[in-house]
């Protein structure tokens, strides 16, 4: 263990953080934290104290500064900037971010157009203004998690890596921790939160072999039945379902197609909706169409990324198989 860690944990700890048999390495998920003994627990808690709210960020010489007048008392201050310094911003986040986003810039229109109508996610607005501060959105908005009223930074936790099968991390309204786990040799994890591997990939910049797929925004017209049905193509994060219905137009917010951990969760979705739509005799063949349409809405924006000459366009057009796969293999 290296003294810069040492110094960082143990300033962490004087601040009213807690980290027990941990250190940080290179694993095959990039940096990552691992437990150091086998044989005892590993466990990180972030204190509401030592939380930075990511409004209060800026970049000040290339490096990320707690903003002059907001109140954080100045050993708070010191920390976080030795922390960004030497572990999360200047000890690769930066570089890593900056990657990543100049790939994506250099995606075609064409690309860029389709990833906006599909996935609502708009590349030239993203990347607007000076590139430094696109660079530290981007970290941030990777790094943050909600807490309260607001996104926040916690740092040292903030340096565990995403796993689908993991357990959730744990609040409380004193702060945030990994999960209890047992003790474990290799790396700690815990699961972010519920994203499709799609939006997992432009929010955090790496692939993860998610375990669920919503759909892309449609609309089918049901000629037989004078319907038009659309789907908004939104993202799940509830049981929630909202119907939208105005004549002879029905709009659903989005809508499941695969869930692997739950084979039955999206035909099961959708009859509700057909349920819930009862004076509409809706045919069963339309999930079917709905499954068509987006593998083929898939196929074309891998058609498209394979124009593009760079490693983030293939690993993007990689994230893209892995959802279309499982659509394929939907039973």
């Amino acid at each position: 263990m290296n003294s810069k860690w040492k110094f960082l944990i143990s300033e962490f700890r004087s601040l009213g953080g807690i980290a027990e048999n941990i250190c940080q390495k290179e694993g095959k998920r990039g940096r990552g934290i691992f437990s150091e003994n086998p044989n005892l627990k590993s466990r990180i808690f972030t204190p509401t104290e030592l939380m930075v709210r990511k409004e209060d960020i800026y970049v000040d010489s290339n490096k990320l500064r707690i903003k002059k007048d907001k109140e954080y008392s100045p050993k708070i201050r010191d920390f976080f900037n030795y922390y960004q310094d030497n572990f999360s911003w200047g000890g690769g986040g930066k570089n890593t971010t900056d990657s990543f986003e100049k790939g994506l810039s250099s995606f075609s229109p064409e690309l860029k157009e389709l990833i906006k109508t599909y996935l609502f996610i708009d590349l030239v607005d993203r990347h607007k203004g000076e590139w430094i501060n696109v660079v530290k959105n981007q970290f941030l908005n990777s790094r943050a998690v909600k807490f309260g009223k607001y996104s926040v930074i916690a740092p040292i936790w903030d340096l565990v890596n995403h796993e689908v099968i993991s357990l959730p991390f744990i609040k409380a309204l004193d702060g945030i921790s990994t999960p209890n786990y047992p003790p474990m040799d290799g790396e700690i994890t815990f699961s972010y939160n519920s994203q499709s591997s799609l939006n997992r990939f432009f929010l955090y910049g790496f692939f993860s072999k998610e375990s669920i797929v919503f759909s892309f925004p449609f609309s089918i017209n049901l000629h037989a039945l004078g319907i038009k049905f659309e789907c908004k193509g939104k993202q799940l994060c509830d049981d929630s379902m909202k119907i939208q219905r105005s004549n002879n137009l029905i709009i659903v917010e989005g809508l499941p197609l695969v869930a692997v951990n739950n084979p039955r969760l999206s035909i099961e979705y959708f009859d509700e909706i057909i349920r819930r739509i009862s004076d509409v005799d809706i045919p069963k063949y339309l999930f079917s169409k709905i499954l068509e349409l987006n593998i083929a809405i898939r196929k074309n924006i891998i058609e498209e990324s394979q124009l593009v000459d760079n490693e983030l366009s293939d690993k993007f057009s990689d994230v893209v198989r892995y959802e279309m796969k499982l659509i394929s293999n939907y039973d």
